[in-house]
């Protein structure tokens, strides 16, 4: 029960971490926040809106599995990770992402090479942080009733999608383009 609250609790402080430094990054920068998409094509931005939607749906999904149907005391993911991992994976996830508008508008207002290589690692811990947990979503087949496990599946397929070819990858090549 330790396990699942600490869970819990992680996803709530740090997720609503997240959901603040987007408020106050864009608050604090607003004459930045339009640049944020750098040179990302003006016809993907609605897309890219929309999944993001798509893939918070996923995650509470997803979220919703590990901490309602999976049994800390009976799972070892992967045959090797206790339920404890699951926490690292989630701080992977969710620390960069409070990081990242901020880290972005120093690289923004700096110009700076290593202000851009902290921009993309935090995207990239993200990408790889949730492929991990996309590989722990497969693994819960035994703990989940059907449904709940396909939407799951379908969850974390569209967060890895997001976070991996969405803001790893076309991003950060558009970012430049078209500045």
């Amino acid at each position: 029960m330790v396990q699942k609250v600490s869970l819990f609790l992680i996803n709530l402080i740090f997720g609503s971490l997240v959901l603040y430094s987007y408020y106050s990054g864009l608050k604090q920068e607003p004459q930045l926040s339009l640049k944020l998409w750098g040179g990302v094509p003006e016809i993907l931005h609605k897309f890219i809106i929309s999944f993001m939607f798509i893939s918070a749906v996923g995650y509470f999904i997803f979220t919703y599995n590990f901490l309602f149907k999976v049994d800390p005391s009976e799972v070892l993911f992967l045959n090797r990770f206790s339920y404890w991992s699951l926490h690292i994976i989630y701080l992977l996830i969710l620390i960069p992402s409070a990081l990242w508008i901020n880290l972005t508008f120093n690289y923004m207002k700096s110009g700076n090479q290593l202000d851009w290589i902290l921009v993309v690692s935090v995207l990239y811990c993200v990408a790889l942080a949730s492929i991990a947990l996309f590989l722990f979503i497969v693994d819960t087949k035994r703990f989940s009733g059907d449904y709940l496990y396909l939407f799951s599946i379908l969850g974390g397929s569209c967060f890895v999608f997001h976070t991996l070819f969405l803001d790893g990858l076309i991003w950060t090549v558009f970012f430049h383009k078209g500045q």
